[in-house]
């Protein structure tokens, strides 16, 4: 008996100590670039007018992103609008003035900041490395916080650059990239 409770100990205590957080980090990207929800497609670029307001924000016609980024280097995606948050977030805004939230319910309010895209905040744009199929192509997760939501929602998402090499830098290849992909993962907990 005693032999059999340290054999299931010792399995216990090794699946749960001897997990890598690095494979933590990959195992919903994987299944999501693995599964048939990945169809690569090229996207267009924002057409619109894309200005810088202060140090973070970034506004795309009508709606307003947060940028937290600890490498600057992404933010080449932003500033020429090969992310396009019309595509990721919808064209249309659900932008309503402040006359309108006044006569709202707080059931309605709540509604409406769960659905509305006119103000977001952006963080945690990660390369997910090990699933970049090839040199021209870089996949990234990234953060989403919306207004009256606490929790993040990762996306993912995917670029390409048909002249990249082994040797391009992350700068250059983002400068010559289009977005290929895009997926709204899972609410973090």
């Amino acid at each position: 008996m005693k032999t059999l409770l340290t054999i299931v100990l010792t399995v216990c205590f090794t699946y749960l100590f001897g997990q890598n957080s690095e494979d933590n980090k990959y195992y919903l990207p994987t299944s999501v670039f693995k599964s048939e929800i990945y169809k690569a497609e090229k996207h267009p670029k924002f057409d619109g007018q894309i200005k810088k307001i202060g140090n973070t924000y970034y506004q795309f016609g009508d709606k307003k992103l947060k940028i937290s980024l600890e490498d600057t280097t992404i933010l080449t995606i932003f500033q020429t609008g090969i992310f396009n948050p019309d595509i990721v977030f919808g064209k249309e805004t659900t932008h309503k003035e402040q006359a309108e939230l006044d006569t709202m319910s707080q059931n309605q309010r709540v509604f409406y900041n769960l659905v509305r895209n006119d103000s977001l905040s952006i963080c945690c744009f990660e390369q997910l490395e090990r699933l970049n199929p090839n040199a021209q192509t870089k996949r990234f997760k990234f953060w989403v916080f919306r207004i009256g939501v606490a929790n993040p929602t990762e996306y993912y998402v995917e670029f390409r650059n048909d002249k990249a090499t082994i040797g391009t830098t992350l700068k250059d290849f983002l400068e010559r990239s289009i977005m290929t992909f895009y997926y709204k993962g899972t609410l973090i907990i």
